[in-house]
């Protein structure tokens, strides 16, 4: 029951920071089916409290990662997204499409992942709190620092595209 309560207690922030990896490089490879340059993924807390130095650089993309993240995005270059909106739409669903997945593969895994009933439970909750935040963050709305969400993207490039018709 210990290991299993000490398990959980180290796949919690293990699973939390995948997730978010596998969000970034959602968009990250899409980003490049669609044409972009990928210059760097963040994954950190704030960056405004000063500058975050690179753990890693990867085929040219510098990757930003803190354990403690409350701050991820993938910089780019290479397409106007103002002109090819259904590109904006694929870089956009592929992040949290990606995480989700992710997030649903842990879910699968946690079913039977101890001995003990009570922490596959809230293992398994974990995971289906990963895949709602996964696909909240297609709702249309603002984020911290006013930071459009994945879905305010996607939502201003359909309706540029819809304009288009």
């Amino acid at each position: 029951m210990l290991i299993d309560i000490v398990s959980l207690l180290i796949l919690m922030p293990v699973t939390f920071i995948l997730n978010t990896i596998a969000h970034e490089l959602g968009h990250a490879v899409a980003g490049r089916l669609v044409g972009l340059t990928i210059h760097e993924i963040l994954i950190a807390t704030d960056v405004r409290k000063g500058q975050v130095k690179p753990r890693f650089t990867v085929a040219g993309t510098e990757f930003y990662l803190a354990p403690n993240s409350l701050l991820s995005s993938v910089t780019t270059s290479g397409v106007a997204f103002s002109q090819h909106p259904i590109k904006q739409i694929i870089f956009s669903l592929a992040g949290p499409l990606s995480g989700a997945l992710v997030a649903t593969v842990f879910a699968y895994f946690s079913v039977g992942l101890t001995g003990t009933a009570a922490v596959n439970v809230i293992a398994l909750s974990i995971s289906i709190f990963y895949i709602i935040m996964d696909l909240a963050n297609l709702e249309p709305q603002y984020q911290a620092y006013n930071i459009p969400s994945d879905g305010m993207k996607i939502r201003n490039a359909w309706r540029q595209l819809r304009a288009r018709e």
